[in-house]
């Protein structure tokens, strides 16, 4: 019987948990704060990689997850399971989706072109007036709201059942 999680899952998990906390905390507080002048481009620089980073390892944590044997579901209602496998499936499709609209206004708005080229274009006063600028946004919020949904399933589970389940998703 598997009670954990293969150590490659675990470090994704963790290294992609940390790199979306610190993208979330920077592009919702910092960088939608700072108006849009050409020393934000490093600001900018840093965004996009570890937004590619972190879609390309979602991707790879997918593939893990298929090809992987998993532990064995945790004691709770059917409900509950559907939901909490409901709300991972989310997270991966919202972050990927995330990525993709990242991508796709990089490219709209030349920004890609100036942050990584050296290309001299405008700089736009804001990424809401493109309909992907807004869909990036939107989708950020959901993701925050869908890891804390998360968390507080952790939280309320390992409270309710007297278990520490996060031992599930650590280093054998």
């Amino acid at each position: 019987m598997i009670t954990k999680y293969n150590t490659s899952a675990v470090i994704l998990h963790w290294l992609i948990g940390f790199l979306l906390l610190f993208l979330l905390v920077t592009g919702t507080f910092i960088l939608s704060e700072i108006p849009n002048t050409l020393e934000k481009i490093g600001n900018f620089r840093i965004h996009m990689i570890l937004g590619i980073v972190v879609t390309i390892l979602s991707v790879i944590r997918i593939i893990n997850i298929i090809k992987s044997k998993k532990p064995e579901d945790l004691q709770m209602s059917k409900l509950r399971l559907k939901l909490m496998k409901t709300n991972h499936v989310l997270i991966y499709v919202v972050v990927i989706a995330i990525g993709v609209s990242g991508i796709l206004l990089a490219k709209t708005s030349l920004l890609g072109e100036m942050v990584f080229f050296g290309a001299n274009h405008e700089l736009y006063d804001s990424f809401k007036n493109f309909t992907v600028g807004k869909i990036h946004g939107f989708l950020t919020k959901v993701l925050i709201f869908l890891i804390i949904t998360h968390i507080l399933g952790v939280v309320s589970y390992s409270i309710k059942n007297k278990i520490n389940i996060t031992k599930r998703m650590w280093f054998k």
